[in-house]
């Protein structure tokens, strides 16, 4: 496969193999089409090459998440989306796994937030959404407030962002 030539990434693929993407990993026990330690700057591509960036459970495992998005931002094209899926911090797969250095909340990308971590023209918030590995909890009432009482009403986050390059 002629991988060069392709315009959407999938960062810490892990089992997750996607045909059509380039597949980054740093561990060599999963597929790949690169393996590469993604604690480890710059990455191995050219400014503005990818029009789609996708990461699930891997930002929470690195050490420099601003350092990370700001490398993603420097590979990317222009008004390239950016999916990024993460752990709520109190959903119980965060507190489970020892390797999770960071935690997210919905409130991790708010404005006042991204200004502080420099990425507030360049991330644009287009989409911020929950996502339950167990159905019932959806229909739970009220889990803006239940949520300080009740560790793991929430399972992970799905962000989604526009690229902007001045």
């Amino acid at each position: 496969m002629n991988w060069r030539n392709m315009e959407k990434i999938n960062f810490g693929c892990g089992e997750d193999y996607k045909e059509g993407w380039i597949n980054i990993d740093s561990n060599k026990s999963f597929k790949a089409d690169i393996y590469h330690d993604l604690n480890k700057f710059p990455y191995p591509f050219k400014q503005n090459s990818f029009k789609e960036i996708y990461m699930k459970d891997i930002l929470e495992h690195l050490e420099f998440p601003v350092k990370v998005l700001k490398e993603i931002i420097k590979i990317s094209k222009n008004n390239a989306k950016l999916t990024l899926i993460v752990p709520h911090a109190t959903s119980y797969a965060f507190w489970t796994n020892i390797m999770h250095k960071i935690n997210f909340t919905e409130s991790s990308f708010d404005k006042s937030l991204m200004k502080e971590y420099g990425l507030e023209k360049s991330l644009i918030l287009k989409k911020r959404k929950f996502i339950y590995k167990n159905k019932f909890k959806k229909y739970l009432p009220f889990k803006k407030y239940l949520k300080i009482f009740f560790n793991g009403i929430y399972d992970d986050i799905l962000f989604e962002f526009e690229i902007r390059k001045n």
